[in-house]
């Protein structure tokens, strides 16, 4: 699609085969879709056998426009080995949407595929982008939390594709980092099962409220801003919607970029109470709704024009006693040209000019409309109409083949997974502190490393270094020259350690001179992921795996860089740039702290630092009683994010008695 005169992608989204025709008919350039249990919308109906997926794609590429493949789910080894990685090549997508560095890795390493950064990658600033570019990522989703000031600051300063949500869904967490329902339900949205936590009841003060609940994005208003800075592809989401969205969001988009749109329309579509910019516009109130009354809109599909189809010239060529002859050709130059029956000698009457053009000209299933149609009939001619009509099928067919044609590659390449000899070292006990004052002469003693905020560097004093690191802000909207800064002001002190979630914050600390641990929130949960981490991030001393994994799984995974597992703490369940607590009272009457209560009665604290809200169980994970469960090589993180009693905690684990009130978390069952 022409957006001010720049070549842009309207992305739609197809949950089946339903909404993909209605995407095209609306005048959408490309599809996205999932294949199977391996997409971030496995409740979609998707498209679950290959002839269905081969279907999809050659509909997609006859037409002129684009498929991409969500694949965009964190696996465990025993999944990520049944992926077909040859198939999935043998499809010919345009795209793949990618979240696991493993699957990431097969694919990199065995096909060309062009690979985009799925939105649960979270790159919401330029670091994370540059991480992503510096890859091998041909595009990059962005958080749907940015700014346009800030999506231009990555669009400046990156040379990858860029892509960003334009309407759809909103969800209250920053996509990647959200854990409520896999805590909560054992159903995680990292591997495309979320139920909806943030839909249900959550209040403050008042009963009833839904404090987790935002309205809709919708950016269409801005669509030809974004297009200016350099936006490539403008995304809808929706792939649980029914095809009337689908159709209506991309017909409004395209009325958009040619003039005026029915905001109505789209509301009466699907909302929740209407729809939001603030994220957009940084103007972060009245951002919260809930679901508004069903779909009034009402769609008759046949009477509507098919934007999809493509444009031909039409040729024929009917002469007595020679084989009908009929071309087709497109405006990119593929040329079909096909043979039929003999023409006959007409007994009684012979074939007229409109009568077979009319047949030729019935193209209503097939992806073409005929922009000029010419040709020759001898004064005497006759065909059957069903030999014409069989001739016209014939050369349709033709012309749908070579448009539809893809060649793929796969290359076979073998990937060498290693079990380090850090397998035989004792695993470290390692300590992350939201706050420095809450460090204790007892934890100086207990824990190998401790980490402690990076802007609380100032506040160290005369404690020991040696075993000192820094943790980086989790997610950081803003420009990242204060990280540098700190960093540096860290190393002038002398501490060594960085623990970074986010790999682009890992690529900065690297670039400052620290040594690098990897934190639970880069949800790694294989050993794909391991091996193209250890081999293509520097530094890297420790990787703490996710929070979803089982410790059945854990132990099995294989890595040259030493593992940790998170074993104590309050598991942060959601970060959000919205805090929940300002949909009811202002700051200064939270004081930070206050709690979320859901229906159920569960309070769930709220924090909020750097501008940025966490969201934290109930109760903290607790496992203590099962380290023997756990192998000795594997490291234990102890997360002090509120307000903990350390030394009772480093007591428990030395007893192996757990804290009182508490949950062992993903560790010890299945997830979903």
């Amino acid at each position: 699609m022409i957006i001010n005169g720049r070549e842009r992608e309207i992305l739609a989204p197809a949950g089946n085969f339903e909404c993909l025709k209605a995407a095209f008919m609306a005048g959408a350039d490309s599809v996205y879709f999932g294949m199977g249990n391996f997409n971030a919308r496995r409740n979609a109906l998707n498209f679950s056998t290959e002839e269905e997926v081969r279907k999809a794609v050659s509909y997609c590429h006859i037409r002129g426009k684009k498929a991409h493949l969500t694949l965009n789910t964190l696996l465990y080894d025993n999944e990520i080995k049944k992926l077909d990685i040859e198939k999935i090549a043998s499809f010919c997508f345009d795209a793949v949407i990618v979240q696991d560095m493993g699957v990431f890795n097969l694919l990199k390493n065995n096909t060309d595929i062009p690979l985009h950064a799925s939105t649960q990658l979270t790159a919401h600033n330029v670091s994370e982008v540059m991480a992503l570019e510096d890859m091998g990522f041909n595009r990059v989703v962005l958080s749907r939390e940015m700014s346009f000031r800030e999506i231009e600051r990555v669009i400046e300063r990156t040379d990858v594709e860029i892509e960003v949500f334009i309407h759809g869904a909103l969800c209250m967490c920053v996509s990647g980092q959200c854990y409520f329902s896999s805590a909560l339900g054992s159903r995680s949205g990292n591997r495309g099962l979320c139920a909806g936590v943030c839909r249900l009841p959550f209040y403050v003060k008042d009963k009833g409220n839904y404090d987790l609940s935002l309205k809709d994005l919708s950016h269409i208003d801005y669509i030809k801003n974004l297009s200016d800075i350099g936006v490539k592809s403008f995304k809808i989401e929706g792939r649980m919607k029914l095809k009337e969205y689908v159709y209506t969001v991309v017909d409004e988009i395209r009325k958009s970029i040619e003039g005026e749109y029915d905001k109505e329309k789209l509301k009466k579509t699907f909302s929740r109470n209407g729809f939001t910019d603030g994220y957009y516009t940084g103007k972060r109130t009245g951002m919260f709704g809930t679901k508004s009354e069903k779909s009034e809109v009402d769609i008759n599909f046949k009477e509507k024009e098919d934007k999809s189809k493509v444009e031909i010239d039409m040729f024929y060529s009917f002469f007595e006693d020679k084989k009908a002859r009929l071309s087709l050709k497109d405006l990119e130059g593929n040329e079909v040209s096909v043979s039929g029956e003999v023409v006959k000698s007409a007994i009684n009457a012979p074939l007229d000019k409109e009568k077979v053009q009319g047949s030729l000209l019935k193209l209503n299933d097939s992806a073409y409309f005929v922009n000029t149609i010419d040709g020759g009939i001898s004064k005497n001619a006759f065909l059957p109409i069903k030999d014409i009509n069989a001739l016209r099928r014939k050369a349709v067919g033709e012309l749908d083949k070579i448009r539809g044609k893809r060649e793929y590659s796969f290359y076979d390449r073998d990937i060498k997974l290693i079990k380090g000899k850090s397998d035989k070292k004792r695993g470290e006990n390692i300590a992350l502190f939201s706050n420095i004052n809450k460090i204790t002469d007892d934890a100086l003693l207990f824990f190998d490393k401790i980490f402690i905020p990076l802007f609380q560097i100032d506040k160290i004093g005369d404690i020991d270094v040696k075993k000192m690191g820094v943790i980086l802000p989790r997610v950081y909207f803003e420009d990242e020259k204060r990280i540098r800064k700190y960093l540096i002001k860290a190393k002038d002190k002398g501490v060594r350690y960085a623990y970074c979630n986010g790999l682009g914050k890992a690529n900065i600390s690297i670039q400052e001179g620290f040594e690098i641990y990897l934190g639970a929130m880069n949800n790694i949960t294989n050993s794909y992921a391991l091996n193209f981490i250890s081999e293509n991030i520097k530094n890297v001393k420790n990787i703490t795996v996710s929070f979803e994994n089982t410790f059945n799984n854990v132990n099995k995974l294989l890595s040259d860089v030493p593992l940790s597992v998170m074993v104590y703490g309050y598991m942060p369940l959601m970060i959000t740039r919205n805090c929940p607590v300002k949909n009811e009272m202002r700051c200064e009457e939270c004081k930070g702290k206050s709690y979320l209560t859901d229906r159920m009665g569960k309070r769930f604290r709220v924090r909020c630092e750097n501008n940025i809200s966490s969201i934290y169980n109930s109760v903290p994970i607790c496992v203590f009683d099962r380290m023997d469960k756990l192998n000795d090589n594997i490291s234990r993180v102890f997360m002090f994010n509120l307000d903990d009693d350390v030394d009772m905690v480093t007591d428990r684990f030395r007893r192996k008695e757990n804290v009182d009130n508490f949950t062992r978390g993903c560790y010890f069952r299945k997830l979903d």
